[in-house]
């Protein structure tokens, strides 16, 4: 047999593997034809080796799945998934024009998989049929969408007919008046980040970011600061965030937040009182109590419906800006499914207070007393605190 014959055979040999393969398609399948078509004799004096072919996974129709089914996995209903998609078309659309591109919407539930499951990300793309790095790239893409729309999500009630349907709501729990938001801080677990780890440890010896919530009576989260490693306190993190200088400013709202005895008491921050005297003041803790554990049940539902924000799923691996960032695109996706009443029966052991992580408060610390407090704020808190209990539980 020639030489001309024995390199054409070859080369048809070539052809045949890469057709019968079919698994490169676009500008790559090409360029492997024409590799493999190019004479031996031309190509740059080394025999080249065959490209691998791209093998794509069958990918999940999510239309096929039940609505119990889509709940289950990603913890909002059809057509809320379809709404959110559209959405963020604009911002999760492929540029690229080669084949096998990821649609919007395979990407969304990619991100939700994750969220919801707080599991790898192997096993979140497998289900969808998109490899881990694909879901890798699903989760930042989708939760830098989301949190460019946060404000159309998570808001400060501004008018006054929705400060009033707010304190409403929260007087029907247990009758204390003019609550606008519960206030509370949860950690988030991470690995450790590569500068400054030390300032990310916090009370349980462990790496997590702390973040500051506040929800209405029917939980829905109405501010997030998510910013803070996990050393730092419950009410330095209030004393840095937006909502401190609101509630101080000339045009505060006209209501209070419940918060707990991790935070010092302001004229518009009532805390519980330590040392109890009158049974006046025992039934404003009580109030103040029941009130309160809106947002510890929030929270816990919050990492129930979330489950990639529970340790108890490990730790998040990426860094301390897109923990934050995933923690509010969370937030906005709880808020979602409590605006469209979405319970899935997984969430239902949610529905309960959140597991103690270990607390900063001073409950069994004394109240001192009002001339020995440092700020006029606390002063001024105390007052307005004391003026409450008397007008409602005296």
């Amino acid at each position: 047999m020639s030489v001309v014959s024995a390199a054409t055979q070859l080369v048809a040999v070539q052809l045949n593997l890469i057709i019968e393969q079919g698994g490169v398609e676009g500008e790559e399948g090409e360029e492997a034809m024409e590799d493999a078509a190019r004479p031996h004799g031309h190509q740059e004096g080394t025999r080249r080796r065959l490209r691998r072919p791209r093998v794509f996974k069958p990918r999940t129709n999510f239309l096929d799945m039940s609505d119990q089914e889509m709940l289950k996995r990603f913890r909002l209903d059809r057509a809320a998934i379809l709404e959110l998609g559209d959405i963020l078309k604009g911002d999760l659309e492929s540029r690229t024009r080669r084949c096998h591109a990821v649609p919007h919407h395979l990407k969304l539930l990619g991100a939700l998989s994750f969220y919801a499951n707080g599991s790898f990300q192997r096993l979140s793309g497998d289900r969808l049929g998109l490899s881990q790095s694909t879901i890798s790239r699903a989760v930042c893409q989708v939760t830098d969408a989301l949190v460019k729309k946060v404000t159309d999500y998570i808001s400060l009630p501004l008018t006054s007919q929705q400060q009033r349907k707010i304190q409403k709501e929260f007087c029907d729990i247990a009758g204390f008046p003019r609550v606008l938001g519960a206030i509370d801080c949860t950690h988030v677990a991470i690995r450790a980040p590569s500068q400054d780890a030390d300032l990310y440890i916090g009370h349980k010896k462990s790496h997590s970011v702390n973040m500051q919530v506040i929800c209405d009576a029917s939980g829905i989260i109405w501010n997030v600061c998510a910013k803070f490693p996990g050393s730092f306190q419950d009410s330095y993190i209030l004393s840095k965030s937006s909502i401190y200088k609101i509630f101080e400013g000339n045009d505060a709202p006209d209501g209070i937040l419940l918060g707990d005895a991790s935070y010092s008491i302001k004229p518009w921050l009532m805390t519980p009182i330590a040392n109890l005297r009158t049974q006046a003041e025992q039934k404003y803790n009580e109030a103040h109590s029941s009130t309160w554990k809106v947002i510890k049940r929030t929270l816990g539902l919050l990492k129930t419906r979330f489950c990639c924000l529970d340790k108890s799923k490990g730790v998040l691996q990426y860094n301390p800006e897109m923990v934050c960032k995933i923690f509010v695109a969370c937030c906005m996706l709880h808020n979602i499914a409590v605006c469209r009443r979405l319970i899935n029966d997984q969430d239902q052991d949610g529905i309960h207070a959140e597991k103690e992580e270990g607390s900063d408060s001073q409950e069994d610390a004394p109240d001192p007393p009002v001339s020995e407090l440092k700020t006029e704020c606390e002063q001024d808190g105390y007052k307005v605190r004391n003026q409450l209990i008397d007008k409602c539980y005296s």
